[in-house]
């Protein structure tokens, strides 16, 4: 741990620190004392963990140090010629009491070392990193340390930080073999097989780390490390030369750091390699020396970390980053389904992705266009959901659906040949809601069963909410352009119904007075029919007063309509688009249909087909008696608004003839659709 800059310690040496430190403890020393450790010859498992130690962290000096009443003692030694020293030149005394780790980056600036000989003498030490080595009741013997002349700004990294740790507690537990075998021929013992404790340390970290002969052979991997490689028996590896098990360029960054490690350097790189299953996982390398007892590297040590996750969550943000500022500006719906489409596929490493629109009725989708592998089919066209699992009703809930394997899910088994013949053997599907109702799907398929993660789950949702805001935008934007092209077209129909009006007025009326009362009523009447129209404020009422409300513009030729229909209500939000379609009908036909003279007539009539769920209603508009019309040669946005506001709000079918003896239009829907509120 860094040490805190007001820590109460003394900055000089003396009997009052080492009391403070509780360096004197009668107890300490007992323990110490048992270890029988103290002044023995030099112990080569002792050795290879300090050379060790110094070689990972990368610093000229290692010491295991136990610390007496009167001294500090060196067990083992690299990089330093003194066997011990006095308490006053020791920096370890300050480690004692830390309950994992000291770190001190600069042992100058720090006030507890910083008039320390060890400091100030000849050739200074700089910076000091140690664990504490505790016994099982708490008392702290010495540590295990590296030491270097130069400062640390960063510290150790957090690899370093752990291999320090594990490596102190392997010192310990030397320490405690040494006291229970008590002899030195089972101190001999156990030299021989540090080995095997260097592997116990070894498998206290989650890397995957490797022991190769100096010609890049595979010697041992810790358990951890085949965990990750998915490597159930390390035998068939035994033997078999590192750097081939990477593929492409990273076959050579791993010569190239093999070759350094060999020269007493380090190796370092990054890159892919698949496990013994064929997954693929990015790992960060570090490939260093072991060093021998005349100090020349005997063997390599190779510690790979698993950044697989990082690595795709990275890639993944970009994606999301990158397909925000591509739909950003488009104004096609299938474009915007498309391009999400594409970024997940390729993203998540799919066969297939397709974002498809739900019908009115959420039992069946349609995609107008896929994402595809080359040589995998395509699902464009219409699908029915029951054709293909059960899982429709999730979807309608809002939920995602995972399956991991199509052919074991109970919601897809049953149709694992419908969905085989497009390749699919897992999926993912998203739902975009919109007001609660589901109106489209983002599906993703991968040809063999896959253990989806939920970073890959959020990740197919994120794109999804993307390609739902940017169809929403291009529908808000549709719609207010819609509404603007409506407002300039019902004021110039308002202008030409206000000129005809007052011509007629003009045209009929006996004298000026007369006429004035006259066209006022008639404009006044005029304003309110076009504030309902325009407002929207018509609640569930039946339909012949709507339609009597709509034709009210028209009170001039108000005998010449023939209105019929069963008593039938529709709801608010309909009330307004049948309006304008009929207005927009009644004005057409003053304009130039059977109101255009003063005989014709118009015919409206209206009928409920089939019951209950099944009933639909028919409206028909019929103009006969007026002057022959014709098919006009070119589409006006009245004509588009006639056979699509109604229709498309309802989800209904439209007939529009032009015969000659008068205009024919007609508009069948569900009458639930007619009679909605929202």
């Amino acid at each position: 741990m860094t040490p805190h800059p007001n820590d109460d310690v003394p900055t000089k040496g003396g009997e009052d620190v080492w009391v403070s430190l509780g360096l004197g403890d009668p107890d300490r020393i007992a323990a110490l004392e048992r270890y029988r450790i103290l002044d023995t010859p030099a112990d080569e498992a002792f050795d290879s963990l300090v050379r060790l130690a110094s070689q990972l962290c990368g610093t000229p000096v290692g010491l295991i140090t136990l610390v007496a009443s009167d001294r500090q003692w060196f067990k083992a030694r690299v990089g330093f010629e003194r066997s011990e020293t006095g308490l006053d030149r020791s920096i370890c005394i300050h480690t004692l009491p830390e309950p994992s780790l000291l770190v001190i980056p600069d042992l100058a600036l720090d006030p507890r070392t910083q008039a320390n000989p060890v400091v100030t003498g000849e050739a200074p030490m700089r910076f000091y990193a140690a664990v504490p080595l505790r016994t099982p009741c708490g008392f702290g013997l010495g540590t295990l340390c590296v030491l270097d002349r130069e400062p640390r700004d960063g510290g150790l990294t957090v690899a370093q930080e752990q291999v320090l740790r594990t490596l102190g507690m392997q010192v310990m537990a030397l320490m405690e073999a040494r006291r229970a075998l008590c002899s030195q021929e089972e101190s001999a013992a156990r030299l021989q097989s540090s080995e095997a404790f260097l592997k116990g340390v070894l498998a206290a970290s989650q890397d995957c780390i490797k022991v190769l002969d100096l010609d890049g052979r595979l010697a041992s991997m810790n358990e951890p490390g085949l965990r990750a490689m998915e490597i159930d028996d390390f035998a068939p590896f035994s033997g078999m030369r590192w750097p081939p098990l990477w593929s492409g360029p990273d076959e050579e960054r791993a010569e190239i750091a093999l070759r350094a490690a060999r020269a007493g350097g380090v190796g370092r790189f990054a890159g892919w390699a698949e496990t013994r299953r064929g997954r693929r996982k990015f790992w960060d390398v570090m490939v260093t020396p072991i060093n021998g007892v005349d100090g020349r590297p005997e063997r390599i040590l190779a510690v790979s970390r698993d950044l697989t996750a990082a690595r795709l969550a990275t890639r993944r943000q970009m994606a999301l980053t990158r397909l925000s500022d591509r739909l950003r500006g488009l104004t096609d719906p299938e474009e915007v389904g498309y391009r999400a489409s594409e970024t997940a596929g390729r993203t998540l490493g799919l066969c297939r992705a397709a974002y498809g629109v739900v019908d009115t009725t959420a039992s069946g989708i349609a995609f107008e266009r896929d994402w595809t592998l080359p040589g995998h089919p395509t699902v464009v066209g219409s699908h029915r959901y029951a054709d293909y699992g059960r899982y429709v009703e999730d979807l309608r809930r809002g939920t995602t659906v995972v399956i991991r394997d199509i052919g074991a899910d109970p919601r897809t088994a049953s149709r694992r040949d419908a969905l085989g013949q497009y390749g699919i053997g897992a999926l993912v599907n998203v739902p975009a809601m919109t007001d609660g109702r589901l109106v489209g799907v983002l599906c993703l398929h991968d040809a063999e069963p896959r253990d989806w993660t939920t970073e890959e789950v959020a990740f197919a949702e994120a794109v999804a909410e993307r390609a739902r805001l940017a169809m929403r935008w291009i529908a808000a934007e549709e719609q207010q352009q819609l509404r603007t092209r409506e407002i300039s077209h019902r004021f110039k129909n308002l202008l030409a119904i206000v000129q005809a009006i007052a011509t007629q007025t003009m045209r009929s009326a006996n004298d000026l007075t007369a006429a004035s009362e006259v066209l006022a009523g008639r404009l006044s009447a005029l304003g309110q029919s076009q504030d309902m129209l325009l407002d929207g404020q018509i609640g569930s009422s039946p339909l012949l007063d709507v339609v009597k409300a709509a034709l009210h513009l028209h009170t001039e030729a108000v005998s010449r309509f023939d209105l019929s229909g069963p008593e039938v209500r529709i709801g608010g939000k309909v009330t307004l688009s049948l309006s304008l379609m009929l207005h927009e009908l009644a004005t057409n036909a003053a304009k130039y249909g059977a109101l255009a003279n003063g005989t014709g007539r118009v015919v409206l009539s209206w009928n409920v087909l089939g019951e209950d769920d099944a009933a639909r209603l028919r409206l028909t508009w019929r103009e006969i008696g007026g002057p022959k019309v014709a098919m006009p040669s070119r589409k006006g946005f009245g004509s588009r608004l006639i056979e699509r506001g109604l229709a498309g709000q309802v989800g209904g079918v439209v007939e529009l003839s032009y015969d000659p003896t008068g205009l024919v239009f007609s508009v069948e829907a569900p009458l639930a659709a007619f009679q909605a509120e929202v």
